[in-house]
């Protein structure tokens, strides 16, 4: 089936409002491999594991379920104990068939054309290959695939008044207070309810280092023995990590997303000081060993399984700002200094609010800078072409986080109406578990609020690195498309709009939950954009205080 949407686009913060879009009659599906299991021998993990697959089924593909009729939540709870205490498939089926029966009777036409829609990207293989009776079996496949009527109660698309955008919304979750979670049956709900949104619902399980699969059978023990608060934070930290997304925070996550967060950066293996703050006893150049008294590898090693991430590199950075954060609240440290062993007592500092300066600087007579978070409104896009028109070549610098704004900026780079602005894929939320493609268009229009007449023809090159994130990432790649050449190291590849829903325990959960795709790039997903010229930091430079990316850009102009 092939289907394509071409929308008229601009960007507002991390979601994508569609001014005008045009549909086609069919719609083409976005699938890719995944990793599954499909084999279950009942035993004590694998009972829970069929029974978050079924409940999750259920939910969103049973019509009294999906209409909001029932407390599914409730329902698994009541079911929670004798699924316990069920010691054999015979007794553990019982109570599946139980589960079917509380969602009750149903009407519904099973849609013989989709071919099983869940094998768009999810599977039901392991009905085959389970120690679920046939009956069961039978009925579960039938419900599959049904057409789900849209609203659907337990996920639905925000729309926003006034505006054609849609988020992806999962606003009637219930919440529960954190002293739920001392009884075992809430934190296997909320295992549940995590995996199940990822898994129907998460646009990159093709990407993860681990099946999705895997990872809940291996998180069962976790949950089901996480009696101890402290056990069953550090339990949703670590699945949250689980999934390879940059996004992916909870609000009990510690903040290592700080882009001015400049003080510590990896050099091969060592943890380095670069920008010691002021006050400090600390040193351009010191590496750092320990940390509050622990080894600064088992820190990070530590760090690494509850820091969400796209990959190592971004990784490395985010326990770097938790690093950075520690420095400035005060700590014990040692360090080498000029091959010396050096302990260091930082005590906790003031953290000033960062210094405004103007958007635009020339560097020399010839080279134009743009620091692109101080762009604030589009008549600032505006005024910065009135002024660098004629500038023979641009630094933008997208190591920051740019306001919505800057979407404009484009306008100013083609003598086109419209021009590509990538890819989307969106849940079909009437098959929950696939997606369909958008084609998305940026518009370049004159309006009220942004002039497009003036047109830069000068020679562009775009600063990113590590912690140009999210939006910026978009940015990036529409610069490269609009002839500008990318200097720095690659970007955090996490990109696409955000969803979030809340945890047992007032806990909410954040993910990537639009996949974006670019011709010529493929997936920015994990990997992120791919720089033109690579340029990472020295000891060299670090001792040096030197801006190496922008000295990078600087040497290319003047080559």
């Amino acid at each position: 089936m092939i289907f394509m949407k071409r929308c008229v686009i601009f960007f507002i913060s991390a979601f994508i409002v569609i001014v005008g879009c045009k549909k086609n009659d069919k719609k083409e599906y976005y699938v890719r491999t995944i990793e599954v299991v499909c084999d279950y021998t009942f035993n004590d993990t694998t009972k829970w594991a069929i029974t978050c697959r079924v409940w999750g089924l259920l939910k969103y593909y049973h019509p009294n379920v999906t209409s909001g009729k029932l407390d599914w939540d409730k329902v698994l709870l009541d079911r929670l104990d004798n699924i316990n205490k069920a010691q054999t498939p015979e007794l553990f089926n019982d109570e599946l068939m139980g589960l079917i029966r509380d969602a009750g009777k149903y009407k519904g036409t099973v849609d013989k054309k989709w071919n099983d829609s869940m094998n768009m990207n999810v599977n039901l293989c392991w009905l085959d290959n389970s120690f679920i009776h046939d009956t069961i079996r039978n009925e579960l496949r039938k419900i599959a695939s049904l057409e789900v009527r849209q609203p659907s109660y337990y996920v639905d698309y925000q729309h926003i008044p006034g505006k054609i955008d849609k988020a992806l919304a999962f606003e009637n979750e219930k919440d529960y207070p954190l002293s739920f979670v001392d009884n075992y049956k809430y934190r296997m709900l909320a295992l549940f309810r995590y995996w199940n949104i990822i898994y129907y619902f998460f646009p990159f399980k093709h990407l993860m280092d681990t099946s999705w699969d895997i990872t809940l059978e291996e998180f069962i023990p976790l949950f089901l023995n996480a009696d101890v608060l402290i056990q069953y934070k550090e339990a949703v930290l670590k699945i949250a990590a689980k999934i390879n997304d940059g996004h992916a925070y909870t609000s009990i996550t510690p903040n290592s997303v700080d882009f001015h967060s400049n003080i510590s950066v990896m050099i091969d293996s060592l943890t380095v000081v670069r920008t010691p703050p002021e006050q400090s006893l600390l040193k351009r150049g010191d590496v750092i060993l320990s940390i509050n008294g622990q080894d600064i590898i088992h820190y990070r090693d530590s760090m690494a399984y509850i820091v969400p991430s796209s990959n190592k590199l971004c990784t490395d950075a985010s326990i770097n700002s938790l690093i950075d954060d520690l420095i400035m609240e005060g700590c014990e440290l040692d360090v080498i200094r000029d091959g010396m062993n050096l302990a260091i007592t930082e005590r906790k500092k003031q953290r000033l609010p960062q210094k405004e300066t103007r958007s635009f600087n020339m560097i020399t007579p010839e080279i134009g800078y743009v620091k692109m978070d101080l762009i604030k409104t589009t008549a600032d896009v505006d005024r910065l072409f009135d002024t660098i028109e004629n500038v023979p070549a641009i630094i933008f610098d997208l190591r920051n986080y740019p306001s919505n704004a800057v979407v404009w900026l484009f306008c100013h780079l083609t003598d086109n109406a419209q021009f590509y602005g990538g890819t989307m894929y969106n849940q079909d939320l009437s098959r929950c578990g696939s997606y369909y493609i958008e084609e998305l268009i940026l518009p370049c229009m004159n309006n009220e609020k942004s002039n497009c007449d003036k047109k830069y023809r000068g020679k562009m090159v775009v600063l990113i690195y590590v912690k140009t994130f999210s939006f910026p990432e978009h940015l990036a790649t529409l610069f490269r498309d609009s002839g500008a050449t990318l200097i720095g190291t690659p970007t955090a590849g996490a990109q696409g709009n955000i969803a979030d829903f809340i945890m047992p325990g007032k806990i909410t959960a954040i993910f990537s939950s639009v996949g974006w795709f670019f011709p010529n790039v493929g997936e920015i997903q994990r990997k992120g954009v791919i720089p033109d010229i690579e340029v990472y930091p020295t000891m060299e430079s670090i001792m040096q205080g030197k801006d190496e990316i922008l000295e990078a850009a600087i040497r290319f102009i003047n080559f």
